[in-house]
């Protein structure tokens, strides 16, 4: 098993592709079923293997045992710091039953060039075994800052097989696909997401390489990403 992990990690390391940018919009660093701390803050790095950077930093809080809140800041930066954008994501989640929720977050542009975005996400986990979980999520986003000048919707579906080994490591491969009603034929994507987690305390430290596998106009752009989150 470790010889097929390092292989695959070798793999990935050299053909990897980011994700469509609709999995961007959220408070949270990517899907995750697990409630909020009463004060949670996170910080990120990502790059596309050029001087493309992106930082998300973000903020999240529990109000109540059923309802999370949390608000993101993703700052692009291009050509080594030359030119910076950045937008603002406000979301909140209420959660009906302990491992199923849905979520509205509000993504604003804070370029002048940047459009903005409502996402409404319905997720649940189900719980094979005490180490075997599958985390499914099912996301709508309108308006241009998601959907494009000529998009009306556009819709996304994942699927996360989790294993989690002890309570320190978890290991994940996140496979979505998501796509635009007026312009399904440009952007329509699908894409593989391994991802490694390390849990230190009341700290996680997680790992993402993107991997798309359809033509390449659609998933053009490598990326990794490293994350760091915290309960304060």
């Amino acid at each position: 098993m470790k010889k097929v992990l390092i292989a695959l990690l070798a793999i990935l390391a050299v053909n990897v592709y980011a994700l469509d940018p609709i999995w961007d919009m959220r408070y949270t660093f990517g899907p995750d079923s697990k409630a909020s701390p009463k004060l949670g803050a996170g910080l990120g790095i990502r790059s596309n293997f050029n001087s493309d950077i992106l930082f998300p930093i973000n903020l999240t809080s529990k109000i109540t045992s059923n309802f999370d809140i949390g608000a993101k800041v993703d700052v692009q930066t291009y050509n080594e710091f030359d030119h910076m954008e950045a937008s603002l994501d406000l979301g909140g989640r209420y959660r009906f039953k302990p491992w199923n929720f849905v979520e509205v977050d509000g993504y604003f542009g804070l370029n002048r060039n940047n459009g903005s975005a409502v996402i409404i996400t319905f997720a649940t986990e189900q719980f094979i075994s005490q180490n075997f979980a599958t985390y499914y999520e099912a996301r709508a986003g309108f308006l241009d800052g998601v959907t494009g000048n000529d998009g009306y919707v556009k819709f996304a579906v994942g699927i996360i097989p989790t294993l989690t080994f002890g309570k320190f490591l978890r290991c994940m491969v996140e496979v979505n696909s998501s796509g635009s009603v007026g312009h399904l034929k440009d952007d329509f994507m699908v894409d593989i997401i391994p991802k490694i987690e390390l849990s230190l305390g009341s700290s996680k430290i997680r790992l993402d390489f993107d991997i798309g596998i359809l033509k390449e106009s659609n998933n053009n752009r490598k990326g990794i990403g490293l994350y760091v989150i915290t309960a304060l």
